[in-house]
């Protein structure tokens, strides 16, 4: 098993990986890289509450397609911002991005999505 990827979880809302839901991934997939860009300037700008929120969204995304490794990382960050604390979220957010082109680049190699 991944450790970026729950393949129980993108498979089960896969459902065979139907035209359908390779258009709602596909969404997905360009959508997150904007998440990043907003959370990294959230933290570079020292926004505390501002980069909880968008973690958040980041989790919950990368969450419902299984990409564990993202998911980890902003509910990590999440945690950290909601205590006031950015002190491991350029770490963090590093580790998100890193995560997310990995499980992209997997979930393509093996479910050619």
């Amino acid at each position: 098993m991944s450790v970026l990827i729950d393949w129980e979880q993108l498979d089960m809302i896969a459902d065979g990986f139907t035209p359908d839901f390779v258009e709602i991934y596909r969404e997905f997939v360009s959508e997150m890289p904007t998440l990043l860009s907003q959370l990294r300037s959230k933290v570079l700008a020292g926004d505390a509450a501002a980069a909880a929120k968008v973690a958040h969204q980041i989790k919950g995304s990368a969450a419902n397609f299984g990409f564990v490794g993202v998911s980890r990382a902003a509910a990590t960050l999440e945690q950290g911002a909601k205590a006031g604390s950015l002190a491991d979220a350029t770490a963090l957010l590093g580790d998100a991005t890193v995560s997310f082109e990995k499980a992209v680049a997997e979930v393509r190699a093996l479910r050619n999505a």
